[in-house]
Formats: structure tokens, C-alpha cells, sequence
């Protein structure tokens, strides 16, 4: 079994070599969304891309050149659109980066996530909290679950929350982790991902209703 640190690099679930971001990104997993955040708290409102005057834009939110937010779509910033990201009749909130030509439909919310680039998240989606590598789609009515429920559920979420890698707890420093789901996973549709699940690239999941734990590159998942 590789170590735990391999299994807790960013690397080992995206190629960002060929993703343009405006900022780089950790080596570990577990820090991406306090860069994400680090980044984002210093944004500027810029709305460079296509806006409809029927979107609702809030706070500090940039939407590169070449990106198209479509009429209904509400973004509360801090958030980034990248150059050919597409977000329609959803929601992008707090903390969230689209990435260059992903594309975000009807009904979605996404927070405090990175989706990296080509990616899709089309009908009745939830993100939070989560990484999404490129070329990945996920399938209609799927959830990504952020918030540990073996407890009586408390907001704002002060208990952090643990992966399990190799047989070992591994702590994210968060208190909200939601999945990984690593380039060119596709989700299929009505799929319940736990709080902490890493899903390596290339992984082939067959329809199911939860997922959760650790799935190596190239796995096959069925239930």
C-alpha cells in the first residue's frame, strides 16, 4: 500500500500542469481550499466576461474574459469564473473557483470548492467544500457531502474532520471536507458521496447509491 502522503498529494488526483489558474496550488490536498481562500480574500470585482443583466452577482467575484454567466445564475463572491467557464441557473458561492471551460447548470450550488478545467456539473448538484479535477462530470441529483452527521449537526461545524488513508486516520484541518474526485471521474447520477472520500483519475464507478473511503487510480466500483 503507498504511504499516506502519496495518497494525500494533489498530483496524485490532477494534472494541473496544463490547467491555467492565476495563482499555483499546494502540493497536499488538504490545503487547497485555505489557498483558494487566501487567493479569494484579495479578488477585486471584475466582470470581464459575458454577464446577463438577469444574473445576480454579489461581492467580490471575477469573471474572466471569454466566460459566460447565463440569466439566473447567482455567484456571492469571493469566486472566480475562468476564461470559457459556463455557469447557468445555479449557484456559486464563498470561496469557489470554476475553472477554465467547466461548466456549471440548473439547480447546482457549489461552495467553497475548486473545479478545475471541463469539467460538468449540470442538473440538481451539490458541491461543497470539495476538489474537482478536469474532464470530470457529475451526474444528475449527486451530492458532495461536506458535514460529518454522526452527531448532532452544529453550525458553524467546529470538529475536524478525518479521512481514512492506508488504515490510518489522516486529519484535513477542516471542519467541512467534502470529496476529491480525481480527472476524468465520471459520477453517475443520483450518487451520495460521504464527507472525506478521495476518488483517484480514471476511476470507473458503475451506478450506486454512496460511496465513501479511499478508491486508487484506475478502480472499479461497483455496489
Amino acid at each position: 500500500m503507498p504511504s499516506t502522503s502519496h495518497f494525500s498529494a494533489l498530483a496524485y488526483y490532477c494534472d494541473i500542469t496544463g490547467v491555467p489558474l492565476p495563482f499555483p496550488l499546494p502540493e497536499a490536498v488538504f490545503d487547497v481550499k485555505a489557498t483558494v481562500l487566501d487567493w479569494l480574500g484579495s479578488a477585486r470585482r471584475l466582470l470581464a466576461g459575458a454577464v446577463h443583466p438577469r444574473a445576480e452577482i454579489e461581492g467580490e467575484v471575477i469573471v474572466e474574459p471569454g466566460a459566460v454567466v447565463d440569466a439566473g445564475a447567482v455567484i456571492i463572491g469571493p469566486a472566480l469564473i475562468c476564461r470559457g467557464a459556463y455557469v447557468g441557473r445555479g449557484l456559486v458561492r464563498d470561496h469557489t473557483v470554476i475553472g477554465p471551460g467547466s461548466k456549471i447548470g440548473y439547480c447546482c450550488e457549489i461552495t467553497r470548492s475548486l473545479v478545475l478545467a471541463d469539467s460538468r456539473a449540470m442538473h440538481f448538484v451539490f458541491v461543497g467544500d470539495s476538489i474537482v479535477g478536469s474532464r470530470v462530470n457529475i451526474g444528475s441529483s449527486s451530492v458532495l457531502a461536506n458535514l460529518r452527521v454522526d452527531r448532532p449537526v452544529v453550525e458553524p461545524a467546529v470538529d475536524e474532520l478525518f479521512v481514512t488513508i492506508g488504515g490510518a486516520r489522516v486529519g484535513t484541518g477542516q471542519t467541512k471536507f467534502g470529496a476529491v474526485l480525481g480527472d476524468r471521474v465520471q459520477l453517475p447520477a443520483l450518487t451520495s458521496v460521504a464527507p472525506g472520500t478521495l476518488i483517484g483519475p480514471d476511476v470507473t464507478i458503475y451506478p450506486t447509491g454512496q460511496l465513501g473511503g479511499l478508491y486508487p487510480t484506475e478502480a472499479r466500483v461497483r455496489m
